[in-house]
């Protein structure tokens, strides 16, 4: 009887285990049904997102679809114009470009045209390691080079001499230096120069001849860069002269018969006496002059500019009595016809001076 009883609960035992065991199948299986669908959920959400995000990188990076040849005159207007110089390091430097990314750092490796103005503020070993790096990543181009020796005086000429052997690619050049025996750069055939700045902290004892220069047509000197350089004047088109006696000036510009631009700002002395002869400036298109000094009132006297356009000028140059009445004799003198005229410190409002010159288009005075 007891055996009985025990097989029966056995029997009820299995009959419930087995009906566990299929509600436990049941769930299983909507479960792993579930699990179908969430998986087909990720996959199509993962496709969605690669679609997404394709499309995002085209939005945010669309450069990357410009050929090579589009990025590299990109490149070429994030720098200053040419001939104007770029830092060997640094955010305006165009090293900045080759860290962006890989292509980007090719293109710019191989634009020539982003390495061939270069601005020497480093110091030692790393400029001249950096400039030879330029140098060769110019390639062929003409160069534009900026260069200052005040700040690491003793070893400028270790960096200088990495450009020695490209002297015949210096286009322009602008050079800041406290030793004038530095000018000794300039020593020697320099066949593309075509614009040279110079300014010193003192003369050369023996000046330097300029010579094998055809193409120079710019020039930038202060008093101490005058006598340290003798220059073929005749080729000048652009002239600035600062700090420099008048008696020199006229000196030189005598000799600037091919004169178009002109920038004066001279130190006060008075003219050489006795009766000067004209200075005849047939082509001078553009002059300026920056000091207010008396002196101008005689200077003005003997200059002859009859192709002059504009005319820029502290009033002070003028007669103190009469500055208009100054200003119109040198007009008249000259024959010229004036596009405009800018007169800077003036005491005689605008509105006179139009009144006196109506041809002339453009008539600013300021204060």
């Amino acid at each position: 009887m007891h055996m009985l009883q025990s097989l029966e609960l056995d029997r009820v035992l299995v009959a419930e285990t087995d009906a566990q065991i299929r509600e436990i199948e049941s769930q299983m299986s909507k479960l792993e049904e579930q699990l179908t669908a969430l998986k087909d959920s990720i996959y199509v959400l993962r496709a969605t997102k690669e679609l997404a995000k394709q499309r995002l990188d085209s939005y945010k990076y669309p450069v990357l679809t410009l050929p090579n040849e589009i990025v590299s005159e990109i490149f070429l207007h994030f720098l200053p114009t040419y001939p104007k110089t770029s830092p060997l390091l640094g955010r305006l430097s165009p090293t900045t470009l080759t860290h962006i990314c890989h292509r980007w750092r090719e293109i710019a490796l191989t634009t020539p045209a982003l390495w061939r103005a270069i601005d020497l503020e480093s110091e030692g070993e790393t400029a001249a390691f950096l400039a030879q790096l330029w140098l060769e990543r110019s390639g062929c181009l003409p160069l534009s080079i900026r260069a200052a020796d005040f700040d690491f005086e003793d070893s400028f000429l270790s960096v200088y001499r990495v450009f020695i052997p490209h002297r015949a690619r210096w286009e322009h050049l602008d050079l800041e230096l406290e030793d004038p025996d530095h000018l000794e750069v300039l020593d020697g055939s320099l066949p593309l120069l075509h614009t040279l700045s110079v300014f010193l902290g003192k003369s050369l004892v023996k000046p330097l001849l300029l010579q094998n220069s055809p193409l120079l047509r710019t020039v930038v000197l202060d008093d101490y860069g005058r006598p340290s350089l003798i220059l073929p004047w005749s080729q000048m088109t652009c002239l600035t002269l600062r700090s420099l006696y008048p008696a020199e000036c006229i000196s030189i510009l005598r000799q600037t018969e091919n004169l178009v631009s002109c920038n004066l700002d001279l130190w006060t002395e008075d003219l050489p006496g006795g009766q000067l002869a004209d200075v005849q400036l047939l082509r001078l298109e553009t002059l300026v002059f920056e000091r207010n000094s008396d002196i101008w009132v005689e200077f003005l006297q003997i200059l002859i500019t009859p192709a002059l356009r504009s005319l820029e000028m502290v009033e002070g140059f003028l007669n103190k009595t009469d500055p208009i009445g100054s200003l119109n004799s040198f007009i008249s003198r000259s024959g010229c016809t004036l596009n405009e005229l800018r007169i800077m410190a003036a005491s005689i409002d605008e509105d006179s001076y139009r009144y006196a010159f109506p041809s002339i288009p453009l008539v600013v005075c300021s204060s």
